[in-house]
């Protein structure tokens, strides 16, 4: 990397790739949202917080791990694509064997007619592991999204066409395997043009031993951050009821749109450009400081957008039947600017080739939001459990970059707390405005 620049053209390239991607998700949500009732969605959804934490234990940190690679034989390659797709058969395999597991937790009726969908679902983005690492590592975000935008495509016009056919829990279920399986036959197609080639099954599953001090990390992290990131949706779906869920789960996925489309669409370019200017931890620190100060208020009008006008998106994107959603998203709109600077940090630990602190960090965040999931969850009401969220996103913030400037860019915190007060005031100002509204 020659200079900062290079930086910012990955993420616009990377930014431009998805927002196609998103625009027909967002489509996809306002059209299923007409059909499907909340209590349909949240079945759905109480199964699919397990299928992120089988996610987690498919690709097992080895994605960011093959895109630090330099080199890769032919042979190691095929040896690492063999084993995620024997690892996602043995794990769709064992999603269906717990059955009874997650009926008998949830109690919910009908969750044990969403797993089959659900495992199906789990086997193609096993497979999808290897082909997406390799495209990644060249920023090939075009490719990915081309390949998103298919699956997004082809899945909601198969999903909108089923409800008219067959059971609508089905149908909603169905979505989810009919977009990974388009996107896996996609992602592998265009894999061809990397740098290492086209992935073929092959038996030398042994290839991910060296990357195991990398991805061993990388796993813990994700492991952690999956509980103290879905605990909410798995106990409000337990002691709240299939409706309550599916109105906090739409409630969370229209929160995270800013996420997307400022944060979650830059990180996959920040790891691989990063990466090449490792060795220069000062330079890296500047490029951090400048791209989350310009973050941070992009994030700070995001969420004040969101805040002010969240009667407005839950009419224009879901309907009428989920104004109930209205009140949780104003709460969880005071979060957005903490979590749109907080996204990124992730993928700065991976370029620095300290996944180790990442873990850290992630234990320690997993500790701060489990304590204020239960503490919400305890209390009964999702606005308490919203606010408390909301106080666990802020404390993470600070101790996660307290790490990162400690340890990792070995400069003053404060170089980066300065440029974050802008934000700071806004976020100030929502929730002053909230606990005026609530004492009038």
């Amino acid at each position: 990397m020659k200079n900062p620049n290079s930086l910012y053209r990955a993420i616009g390239k990377s930014m431009l790739s998805r927002y196609a991607v998103y625009a027909v998700n967002l489509l996809s949500m306002m059209a299923l949202a007409r059909i499907f009732t909340p209590e349909t969605f949240g079945t759905v959804a109480a199964i699919m917080v397990f299928f992120v934490f089988f996610q987690l234990m498919a690709e097992a940190g080895l994605g960011p791990a093959i895109i630090n690679l330099r080199h890769l034989a032919t042979e190691d390659r095929d040896g690492l694509f063999g084993l995620t797709l024997a690892v996602g058969m043995l794990l769709a395999l064992l999603f269906v064997v717990l059955t009874p597991l997650f009926l008998a937790f949830y109690q919910l009726p009908r969750v044990d007619e969403v797993v089959p969908y659900i495992a199906a679902s789990l086997l193609f983005f096993a497979a999808s592991i290897v082909p997406n690492a390799l495209l990644l590592r060249e920023q090939a975000f075009f490719r990915i999204a081309h390949g998103g935008l298919t699956a997004e495509l082809l899945s909601s016009a198969t999903t909108i066409g089923l409800s008219q056919l067959i059971d609508p829990l089905h149908a909603l279920a169905a979505k989810g395997a009919f977009s990974a399986a388009t996107q896996f036959c996609v992602i592998w197609y265009s894999s061809a043009h990397t740098e290492f080639g086209r992935p073929l099954p092959g038996r030398k599953f042994s290839a991910i031993k060296p990357l195991l001090g990398f991805s061993g990390y990388q796993l813990g992290f994700n492991f952690i951050n999956y509980f103290s990131r879905n605990l909410d949706n798995i106990l409000v779906g337990k002691y709240m009821g299939a409706t309550s869920l599916g109105n906090y789960d739409k409630a969370y996925q229209l929160m995270k749109y800013p996420l997307m489309l400022l944060t979650f669409a830059m990180t996959p370019a920040i790891q691989p450009v990063i990466r090449q200017h490792a060795g220069d931890h000062r330079k890296v620190e500047e490029i951090h400081r400048n791209f989350t100060f310009k973050l941070s208020l992009l994030g700070a009008a995001a969420g004040l957008t969101m805040f002010l006008l969240a009667e407005w998106i839950i009419l224009i994107s879901l309907g009428n039947q989920w104004l109930d959603v209205v009140p949780i998203i104003r709460i969880l709109a005071i979060a957005i600017p903490a979590q749109v600077v907080l996204s990124t940090s992730g993928s700065f630990f991976q370029a620095m080739n300290r996944a180790d602190l990442l873990f850290v960090c992630g234990g320690v965040s997993a500790i701060v939001m489990v304590s204020a999931i239960i503490l919400g969850i305890v209390s009964g009401d999702i606005d308490r459990l919203c606010w408390g969220l909301v106080t666990a996103f802020h404390i993470n913030f600070v101790q996660t970059y307290y790490y990162m400037y400690r340890k990792v860019f070995f400069a003053p915190l404060h170089r980066h707390l300065l440029h974050m007060i802008p934000a700071a005031g806004v976020v100030i100002g929502m929730v002053a405005y909230s606990l005026l509204l609530s004492i009038l």
